[in-house]
């Protein structure tokens, strides 16, 4: 009790502290920890990790104790068996937007008090027939099971499955559907084009030309004078046979 005490009065003066600001030229800031500087770049601690600033896009850095820089103090006075102290710190981290942190203080909780039921409660542990379990086995000895990163019973899965299946179907038939119907537009196209290439073959073929050329063959030349007509001959007669 004396060190959650303690811990909660150090947490209501960590309500003031404030983290390194820097301030950017394009008006915007940045809050955490400087943790080193050169003429190019600026390295800031921000919790989840460390970030580089361009240093020519700093103007200028107010400094401050951040919310990282008092989860480092306070971590460091806590012992490793003091699972309400760890508890509390991953409480106040996560508060202060410091994940890797407060999954880091709940750990160490549950390191130092396995059966407890909040140290496994903040891991995201479950209990099962009386054992403490990962999330993983909890739900896997439900009978649940995991798809698209989701826990779901087999008969969720089934049905999302065939729903799926339906959907990609319905894309499918779709897209067959478009794909035909351009086909039919192409074909049509195609047919009108031929259509008016026919109608201006036979504009063509028919300007100054008579008609009745289209239906039979005119004469090669046409005489250029007139033509007497000729009478036609009998074959001479054939001499009757004497008789003796």
């Amino acid at each position: 009790m004396k060190t959650l005490v303690l811990f909660l009065a150090a947490g209501v003066a960590a309500a003031t502290a404030s983290a390194d600001e820097i301030y950017l030229k394009s008006g915007g800031k940045l809050s955490g920890r400087v943790v080193s500087r050169s003429a190019t770049v600026i390295e800031v601690e921000v919790g989840a990790g460390k970030i580089g600033v361009p240093a020519a896009s700093v103007l200028r850095i107010e400094e401050g104790r951040s919310p990282l820089q008092e989860y480092e103090e306070r971590a460091g006075r806590l012992a490793a068996g003091d699972a309400e102290g760890w508890l509390a710190l991953g409480e106040w981290a996560s508060g202060q937007g410091l994940g890797t942190q407060a999954r880091e203080a709940n750990q160490r909780a549950l390191d130092a008090a396995p059966g407890d039921p909040r140290a496994n409660a903040a891991v995201g542990n479950t209990q099962v027939n009386g054992r403490w379990v990962s999330e993983e086995e909890g739900y896997r000895a439900r009978g649940y099971v995991q798809h698209d990163g989701e826990w779901m019973t087999p008969a969720e899965r089934d049905a999302t499955l065939r729903a799926d299946a339906a959907e990609e179907q319905a894309r499918r038939d779709q897209r067959a559907a478009q794909a035909r119907t351009k086909e039919a537009e192409a074909r049509a196209e195609e047919a009108e084009a031929r259509a008016r290439e026919a109608e201006a073959r036979a504009e063509e073929s028919s300007d100054g030309i008579p008609l009745w050329y289209g239906w039979a063959p005119g004469p090669a030349a046409w005489p250029t004078q007139a033509v007497t007509p000729v009478a036609p001959t009998r074959p001479a007669a054939r001499p009757r046979p004497v008789s003796k």
